[in-house]
């Protein structure tokens, strides 16, 4: 797999992504990757995309704020914003034939793009989009994502473990785990704060849109069997009123998934496309 850096300057953001070209896949197919909040593309997806077949070439960018990207003007995204950079991104380099995966925070921007654009094949994984079942999940979802913002801009540190505890409320608590969690996070925290104040803003203003949502695009939504009841419910309840849509638990997973079990997310992923071709 070869590994190639795109930098651009699009109208509203100075753009990185991490471009990955796999030559025993040359059947020409595309994946975009969408990270989550805080932690940028390529440590978010390098350990999936080692164990993806099927597609010739993979997209990883950086949100703004989050690695390598930054918006010129932004000070305040919403989920808009950060759509609207993906979608200059893809623009840019002519990617709009692909496939495209978002997790987490990257999961609500991608049903944002998916509101204007068609892409091949749609997956969700651990998506905050799917966070509540009912308009209090989500209300409450909303609350705590907001005093978690404005706990980051007090300074807080302990804020970045009741920021797991609130994203995988029934992990397997591990001292060491979290510290690496937390060193990551530390990283990009002022683009943490805008993602987690741009996910508040999109919950209290589209929240029913989002218990309704349902997928207009073959797909599939990975969650861990460890994260909550709600997101569990919701996920099934997608599955049940899309029309081509397939709900997957991995067992021993929370939300952190994509680092803790990435040859099972893979997997799934390949398998999934292998029923679209």
């Amino acid at each position: 797999m070869e590994k190639h850096p795109v930098n651009i300057r699009t109208a509203s953001v100075n753009q990185h992504a991490l471009l990955l070209q796999c030559a025993n896949n040359p059947g020409g197919r595309r994946l975009v990757l969408l990270h989550g909040a805080g932690i940028a593309g390529e440590l978010t997806w390098t350990y999936v995309a080692n164990y993806l077949a099927g597609w010739s070439e993979i997209l990883i960018p950086d949100f703004a704020g989050m690695g390598k990207s930054s918006f010129l003007h932004c000070v305040k995204p919403t989920v808009d914003d950060y759509a609207g950079q993906i979608d200059e991104l893809l623009t840019a380099l002519d990617w709009w034939d692909a496939d495209i995966a978002g997790y987490s925070f990257g999961g609500m921007v991608t049903t944002e793009l998916v509101k204007q654009h068609a892409f091949g094949l749609l997956y969700l994984l651990e998506p905050a989009l799917l966070s509540g079942n009912d308009a209090a999940g989500l209300l409450a979802r909303e609350a705590r994502y907001a005093g978690l913002e404005q706990r980051f801009l007090d300074g807080d540190e302990g804020a970045y473990l009741d920021f797991l505890d609130a994203v995988s409320p029934n992990r397997r608590r591990n001292p060491t785990a979290d510290r690496v969690a937390v060193k990551r996070l530390q990283v990009n925290q002022q683009g943490l704060c805008q993602a987690l104040g741009a996910v508040s803003e999109s919950l209290g203003r589209q929240r029913e849109y989002y218990l309704d949502w349902t997928s207009p695009l073959p797909g599939m939504s990975l969650v861990g069997e460890l994260s909550s009841p709600d997101m569990q419910q919701r996920q099934q309840r997608l599955e049940q009123q899309s029309p081509d849509w397939i709900a997957q638990g991995i067992a021993g997973a929370d939300h952190s998934l994509v680092f803790t079990h990435p040859k099972q997310v893979a997997r799934l992923m390949n398998d999934r496309l292998a029923m679209l071709i």
